[in-house]
């Protein structure tokens, strides 16, 4: 998961000496697809844009709009000092859905585009659920009366850099865009995330957000628009 934040950073990191070159034409399109890995699915239409420079035209900045679903069966989440505290929240099931402002560059070789992007800020909603707190170590903390009953929880709606950030809901992606025409393309990557839920009430150390990191295979179809 390390190297997958180093090789995306390491992509916009890229684009900051880019901006310095005089610009040429906006491009955009869409991407609908899925990831899935054991029983976990990820949904997601993504709308961008890519600008591409004049004095490299195989180089091209990337921005637009995520709309991602989050779908899953049991799933415990923890807080960011999980290894010192020791308490989980422990759902049947979860789902989350969100939309968010994305960032990304990509490089175009013959008819492949290879790129990454990543949420920047977003909201998140979805049901509210009932997560089972569980506590693994022999101390009690201040969400004692908690222990072993069920927290009502949903999914953190405002999220800021999922990519860097612990407790925030979002994803980044790292992929391989193939086009058949100049009309359709077929995008397979990787979807690398983390889903969050936040509790009403403060739980041990204060702690209101337990979240997870997931990683999932992702293929989809993409279609341009024409201006």
């Amino acid at each position: 998961m390390r190297r997958i934040r180093i090789t995306v950073l390491f992509v916009f990191l890229s684009s900051v000496t880019a901006f310095s070159q005089s610009l040429s034409r906006v491009t955009s399109g869409i991407d609908l697809g899925v990831g899935y890995l054991d029983k976990v699915w990820v949904p997601s239409v993504l709308y961008h844009q890519e600008l591409s420079l004049t004095n490299f035209p195989w180089f091209r900045i990337g921005w637009g709009v995520r709309a991602w679903g989050y779908y899953a069966g049991r799933t415990d989440l923890a807080p960011k000092n999980n290894a010192l505290s020791g308490d989980t929240l422990k759902f049947g099931r979860v789902s989350s859905n969100g939309a968010s402002f994305v960032l990304g560059a990509n490089f175009r070789v013959w008819k492949f585009d290879i790129g990454a992007n990543t949420d920047l800020f977003g909201v998140a909603f979805g049901v509210k659920r009932k997560g089972l707190y569980t506590k693994s170590t022999l101390f009690d903390g201040e969400g004692s009366k908690y222990y072993n009953d069920y927290v009502p929880s949903n999914p953190s709606t405002i999220n800021l850099l999922p990519l860097a950030l612990d407790k925030q809901n979002g994803q980044s992606e790292l992929f391989l865009r193939y086009w058949f025409t100049d009309r359709i393309a077929l995008k397979l990557g990787y979807t690398y995330g983390r889903i969050t839920y936040a509790t009403a009430e403060k739980l041990d150390n204060g702690q209101k957000r337990f979240s997870k990191t997931f990683g999932v295979p992702y293929a989809a179809l993409s279609f341009p628009f024409y201006n």
